[in-house]
């Protein structure tokens, strides 16, 4: 019978605090690309709207490396099956890349979603605001991506 008494006050609480508004997402979100092809390769700017875009290009790549979007958020078309073996790049500021095997020409990329640049808030008001580009979250903020041997130890 308590509990009863209970309830009104426990609705009133709930919506005297409403949820946090998270900013909405204006516009598309655009991915940048490096496809590696032995000793060369190309560039490539892709819109984050769920289309197809046509890379225009024959290279036999062997890595893609996304220089500021989740490359787990795209697809990429080829003439024959591949596999896709996700790493991150050896730079000092590490980049997310597909190892692509056999090597082989991409046709189309597609990308969807958006994502976070570094030091980006990834949590506000407790709330989960989206995946890091190129990085992680810890501490509400996107974070680089960093290799031990970069990290400054005191001696």
């Amino acid at each position: 019978m308590k509990s009863v008494f209970l309830l009104p006050a426990l609705l009133g609480l709930a919506f005297s605090h409403p949820a946090p508004e998270v900013e909405p997402r204006t516009g598309i979100q655009v991915a940048h690309f490096y496809f590696q092809a032995a000793a060369t390769g190309y560039n490539l700017t892709v819109p984050a709207d769920g289309n197809w875009h046509p890379t225009n290009n024959g290279l036999n790549v062997n890595i893609i490396t996304a220089l500021d979007f989740t490359v787990i958020q795209c697809d990429f078309k080829t003439h024959q099956q591949v596999a896709y073996n996700y790493q991150l790049s050896g730079d000092s500021f590490p980049k997310e890349q597909f190892a692509v095997g056999p090597p082989q020409p991409i046709d189309a990329v597609r990308c969807h979603g958006y994502c976070l640049q570094v030091y980006q808030d990834c949590v506000v008001n407790g709330q989960f605001v989206g995946s890091c580009c190129n990085g992680f979250c810890a501490a509400n903020k996107c974070r680089p991506y960093v290799y031990p041997q970069d990290i400054p130890w005191p001696n």
